[in-house]
């Protein structure tokens, strides 16, 4: 399952959410609390830079695909050429 950008905002707010509501009536983190929110902030880290990775790497297929049906429609183009002769 892939997540934009928006989808990776909204996991990390409802992860901030759920860690703050189990923290209880504490004016203070607790050293787990503080845990959980640290590994939640670096998942969210990863997968803003894993989201970037995929993005540029569709971007890259993407002008490969275009750079191919260009080849495609220039061999086509000449192939209909030739039948005209």
């Amino acid at each position: 399952m892939r997540l934009s950008g928006k989808g990776v905002g909204l996991a990390v707010a409802l992860a901030l959410s759920a860690s703050i509501l189990t923290v209880g009536c504490t004016k203070y983190a607790s050293p787990d609390d503080l845990k959980r929110l640290d590994e939640a902030q670096k998942a969210a880290i990863a997968a803003e830079k894993e989201l970037d990775q995929l993005n540029k790497e569709r971007a890259d297929l993407e002008r490969q695909v275009a750079k191919k049906q260009s080849e495609v429609d220039a061999a086509q183009a000449e192939l209909d050429q030739l039948k005209t002769k």
